[in-house]
């Protein structure tokens, strides 16, 4: 049987799926953060090991079949030439086609299903990127250091540093710095910065939900949250004039923060319509993986004419 393995990697988890022609899920594998500019090499054994994961997995559940296609969504890849460099080694260690993308564009192909438009997402990180005319344009993603804008860390660090300005000022604790102090297990503000430069980008994007729980009794809470959904429209109407996107504008959205928080995506909406003559937002459940499977079979079905 011949199948191919779709692979989307982000800063908290690196999930591969292997699809059938069809289209059908085989068998999946999920591991560790992919987004190589975390730690290129832990990045790189997660992305590894759950390809081969799956290779496993298939040849143990249907017997003797070829990987045709590892079409891999990678988080950080845009940085140097990191593209090129994993698609060497991957196609030297598995002996298949191997295609890298950044992973916005392989979530865009899943949720727009291939046509035009801009997707936005805010999960850990956050970026935008549209398609219009076969022209690609991104805005953000350029990393919790640089950007991030509107992203789980944003939200998490600016809820921190709220905490660190409460300590500084002697002001008294609010209850987002109480309740991140409860999810920490510490009794003292200056042990957040030990908890800061000790985790993973993921671990501190994980306090979000902190400030959503805070954010109908909290002032500051909700601020962060509605500045999080102005800054997710900002970078989205950036990816529209890049584009010269006129009338409608067909906008999916992606990512636990922008889709699940609700005070997040009901700024996000605000201030794009004020911004933007006619938008539909598009939201669904679709795995940013099966992007892989359609930008496979359309590399495959290119060589076979």
């Amino acid at each position: 049987m011949n199948y191919i393995i779709a692979v989307d990697g982000g800063g908290t988890k690196t999930e591969a799926v292997a699809y059938n022609l069809f289209g059908d899920e085989l068998v999946s594998s999920t591991k560790g953060f992919g987004n190589i500019m975390i730690n290129r090499e832990t990045a790189l054994k997660n992305i590894i090991d759950s390809i081969n994961e799956c290779i496993i997995k298939v040849n143990e559940k249907y017997g003797s079949s070829e990987c045709l296609f590892i079409y891999a969504g990678l988080a950080g890849v845009e940085a140097g030439d990191y593209k090129e460099y994993i698609r060497e080694i991957l196609n030297k260690r598995f002996k298949t086609d191997v295609m890298v993308i950044n992973d916005a564009e392989l979530a865009h192909a899943s949720l727009l299903n291939g046509g035009d438009g801009i997707l936005t997402i805010s999960g850990t990180g956050s970026i935008s990127i549209g398609i219009k005319d076969g022209r690609i344009e991104r805005t953000g993603g350029w990393g919790h250091l640089l950007g991030d804008e509107g992203s789980g860390y944003y939200i998490a660090i600016r809820a921190l540093k709220r905490a660190a300005l409460e300590e500084d000022s002697r002001l008294s604790k609010s209850l987002l710095t109480n309740e991140i102090m409860k999810k920490l297990n510490i009794n003292k503000i200056e042990y957040i910065k030990e908890f800061v430069y000790s985790s993973s980008k993921g671990e501190i994007a994980s306090l979000a939900k902190i400030v959503e729980i805070c954010a109908d009794s909290d002032e500051y809470a909700n601020r962060i949250l509605t500045d999080a959904g102005k800054e997710l429209a900002k970078i989205t109407c950036m990816v529209a004039q890049k584009l010269d996107f006129e009338g409608k504008v067909m906008v999916g959205i992606k990512g636990s923060i922008i889709t699940k928080m609700n005070a997040v995506k009901k700024s996000f909406k605000e201030s794009l319509n004020s911004k933007l003559k006619e938008v539909v937002i598009i939201e669904d459940n679709t795995s940013p993986v099966k992007g892989g499977y359609y930008l496979s079979m359309k590399e495959l079905n290119s060589k076979s004419f």
